[in-house]
């Protein structure tokens, strides 16, 4: 699964999609996902599958688009795109090669649109933490002597483990 940058060919594509088509987005435990915009407001998430729709000649044999809209807040109006500024939706899209019918190995409903979708988020959240912890020092290596920055690894990442544990164990009711 990876990102997909969207351009006119890809708007032109959505632009096709009946309403009927969009579902719900899920968050990983089952729940619809909605995200609190800078106003207080619940801005509502939806899925939707680009595939069949858009031309993927030339792109590997059972890759999927997958397209997601979130409703968009005032704050967020003016990056939007002249497609996105007439739709009222911000999309983001992903491609991926786990089947619709099939999913993946022994997992229910995995092939479907919003699995598909809540599985990339979780993958987002795990990059995230990736970014925050070279943020803190595993970036940042002090030295050209290669013990001295091995020992800052090691630092770094205990640092991390330490971070991940105290959230996991004693925040793990707070947002």
């Amino acid at each position: 699964m990876t990102g997909w940058a969207i351009d006119t060919t890809d708007e032109q594509a959505i632009a096709l999609l009946p309403e009927q088509v969009w579902t719900s987005a899920l968050r990983q435990d089952g729940e619809v996902h909605k995200i609190k915009g800078p106003d207080g407001e619940w801005l509502s998430c939806q899925v939707a599958e680009l595939t069949g729709v858009r031309d993927l000649a030339g792109w590997p044999t059972g890759m999927r688009l997958i397209v997601r809209r979130v409703k968009t807040s005032r704050r967020d109006a003016k990056k939007l795109t002249a497609f996105e500024r007439r739709t009222g939706w911000p999309y983001q899209m992903i491609a991926t090669n786990i089947f619709a019918h099939h999913g993946l190995s022994g997992v229910p409903a995995s092939g479907q649109v919003w699995f598909v979708d809540a599985l990339y988020r979780d993958h987002a959240e795990i990059e995230d933490r990736v970014k925050t912890i070279k943020r803190v020092g595993l970036g940042l290596l002090p030295s050209r002597s290669w013990q001295l920055n091995a020992a800052w690894v090691l630092a770094a990442t205990l640092a991390a483990d330490l971070d991940a544990w105290t959230r996991l164990l004693l925040l793990h009711d707070e947002p």
